[in-house]
């Protein structure tokens, strides 16, 4: 038996035992809402940056959070002429009476525009629970209620995070992108938290204290965090507190609508997990195992072989479509995107490991072989 042979069952083996063990986490996730009968003051921390698709919409789904507590709002800017701008001012004027505050800072600590974003905020919050929800994320109404239960049940916790699905628009791509997110990211979620203890959260929506926040350096010690969510996880958990899963979804829009901008996007996914947890990064092809099986399969194995261990993993994968669209609150996709996104995520996988250049916003970073990045001056190369 040749090697390419014997890596082609194994790669087959390793996919149908991550598919397996997904659908049984998937399964048995029943998520209950923690129960809290005094909800603390909590300062919403929204840094914003350009107008994406639905910006409106989605802050409008954070001031019309059902929170028994006192509520301030505070957004955050880095330029007076920011797109994000007059719609945030026509929100705090259709919503009298609520405390907002608006920040508008040019000050950059390091790299990384969001830590550097929330470092200019944090001064202006006067509550010691803070909620860091991104500016594209359409919030269910009990989102704050379940964080700040969630991080107030136990004075050892000091950071409470969710997973989040994705909100596609009509084009293919932008489906494609939030196929990724409900049917590879979220099950990846809940074999991670099954198998070990949290040190990490999920940017989208990220509740901390103060407390647990200062003890981690602050935002201005995360100011160069090439993955902004894995280092505040991972910060908060090193100082010496609990990092909690919230049983709440919230969503993400999904803007990407063409090959290339959802490629450079996942790009950059793919080399910050690359650059903060690379082990997990190179064992995460066994997460979506169709083509690199295929190619090693199909010039080894006979054709009966290869259409045997390439049907399992595809039925295994539609398997765990439809049970997550049973349990979780999920966009309909088509079955036949399934392969499509199969073979899409191997791609990506692959091309990130020829070099460590990632776009964010009008900059090109430089991450290295930890949790910090640079801005790249060089003009050229991967």
């Amino acid at each position: 038996m040749s090697l390419i042979q014997i890596a082609a069952g194994l790669l087959l083996a390793a996919g149908t035992a991550y598919l397996g063990l997904a659908l049984l986490r998937v399964a048995q996730w029943r998520p209950a809402p923690p129960s809290e009968p005094s909800l603390p003051p909590v300062s919403l921390l929204v840094p914003l940056f350009g107008a994406p698709p639905r910006l409106a919409e989605c802050l409008g789904t954070l001031l019309a959070q059902d929170y028994a507590g006192e509520v301030q709002v505070v957004f955050g800017l880095h330029h007076v002429d920011d797109p994000a701008r007059p719609v945030v001012e026509r929100l705090m004027a259709e919503w009298p009476g609520r405390d907002f505050t608006l920040v508008v800072d040019p000050r950059r600590a390091g790299p990384n525009p969001k830590n550097c974003n929330l470092a200019n905020m944090v001064p202006a919050a006067r509550h010691d629970v803070l909620v860091m929800v991104d500016s594209d994320v359409l919030a269910p109404p009990d989102l704050l209620a379940i964080l700040a239960a969630t991080l107030t049940a136990d004075t050892r916790i000091g950071l409470a995070t969710c997973p989040y699905r994705g909100i596609a628009g009509a084009s293919l791509w932008s489906r494609l992108g939030g196929l990724y997110i409900d049917d590879w990211f979220i099950p990846s979620v809940l074999v991670d938290v099954a198998r070990r203890d949290m040190d990490f959260a999920y940017g989208a929506a990220i509740a901390v204290t103060r407390q647990a926040l200062a003890a981690a350096g602050g935002f201005e010690a995360m100011a160069a965090a090439v993955a902004q969510d894995y280092v505040i996880g991972h910060a908060v958990s090193r100082a010496g507190f609990t990092v909690r899963l919230a049983p709440c979804i919230v969503g993400t829009i999904v803007a990407e609508d063409t090959a290339a901008r959802l490629f450079a996007h996942e790009l950059r996914w793919n080399r910050t997990i690359r650059a903060v947890r690379p082990l997990d990064h190179g064992l995460s092809i066994v997460t979506s195992p169709l083509l690199p099986f295929l190619l090693l399969a199909l010039p080894s194995w006979s054709p009966g072989a290869v259409m045997g261990g390439a049907g399992l993993l595809l039925v295994l994968r539609g398997l765990l479509h439809l049970l997550l669209r049973r349990r979780l609150p999920l966009e309909p996709r088509s079955l036949w995107l399934l392969p499509v996104r199969e073979c899409f995520n191997a791609l990506v996988w692959a091309v990130s490991l020829t070099g460590r250049r990632i776009r964010w916003g009008d900059q090109v970073m430089v991450t290295g072989s930890g949790q910090t990045m640079r801005v790249d001056e060089s003009g050229g190369g991967r």
